[in-house]
């Protein structure tokens, strides 16, 4: 199966207390981050989205963006990163969003005013919206998608409205992840992998960055990945990540 969320359950399973994401207070292991998603893509089903149907997220890179992005992935549907800075006086699913009409946004003061205006169903994401995602049902699968299957939708920002959109596949995006981490470990050459810390996110990238960054994240320090691709050896041949002293939601 050539969907990249296979990767992450992958990972779960082979080290479930590895470090995978944290911020400025959370911690996810591989479980949680696996689990967390797996809740993400049954709120998501139970919102009616199904495989081939566009989920807008317009957050910045964070753990929110990440149980979202990978749930989305979960359910066989296109993720579409959308830039804060094309925000519009309402969101429109034709062209911001590329087609999504459900879009997860980060609250401010003109989030009420498009869920009111807005055909495109608006859901924000507070700073305790994993709280909330533990409560949503769990959808454990993962809906099986082909290398050439388009698994992002992204419109380049401060482009016209008519512009075309670009798809990236599934096999684009492990090759992405493959890359980032390559470029990540070897800035962090001089340093033990065993103190590595995990892919920490950041609030100040956004769109198709976070999302390669975000794919990162499936590596382990020091190794190579469970999105391997052609050449590369499989994350079974990785040294384990640390376990955390501790990890929070």
């Amino acid at each position: 199966m050539s969907n990249l969320a296979t990767a992450l359950v992958d990972m779960a399973q082979r080290q479930p207390q590895g470090l995978a994401m944290q911020d400025e207070k959370t911690v996810l292991t591989y479980a949680d981050l696996d689990d967390l998603s797996a809740r993400a893509a049954g709120g998501l089903r139970a919102h009616g989205v199904r495989p081939g149907d566009r989920v807008g997220l317009r957050l910045p890179c964070s753990l929110a963006f990440a149980v979202l992005y990978f749930g989305a992935l979960r359910t066989g549907a296109v993720a579409v990163p959308v830039y804060p800075r094309t925000r519009t006086p309402t969101v429109d699913p034709c062209h911001e969003a590329c087609g999504a009409r459900l879009v997860f946004t980060a609250p401010d003061e003109t989030t009420s005013q498009e869920m009111r205006k807005s055909d495109t169903t608006l859901i924000p994401v507070g700073p305790d919206f994993l709280d909330q995602v533990t409560f949503w049902p769990r959808h454990t699968g993962v809906v099986h998608r082909w290398d050439h299957d388009p698994a992002i939708a992204v419109r380049a920002p401060d482009t016209p409205s008519g512009a075309q959109e670009a798809l990236l596949s599934h096999r684009m995006l492990r090759t992405a992840a493959l890359t980032a981490r390559t470029l990540i470990d070897n800035t962090a050459s001089h340093v033990d992998p065993a103190q590595v810390p995990p892919f920490s996110a950041s609030g100040t990238t956004h769109g198709l960055n976070a999302v390669i960054l975000i794919g990162a994240c499936l590596l382990t320090p020091g190794g190579h990945a469970a999105v391997s691709d052609s050449g590369f050896p499989d994350a079974a041949d990785c040294p384990a990540a640390p376990p955390p002293s501790g990890s929070a939601r």
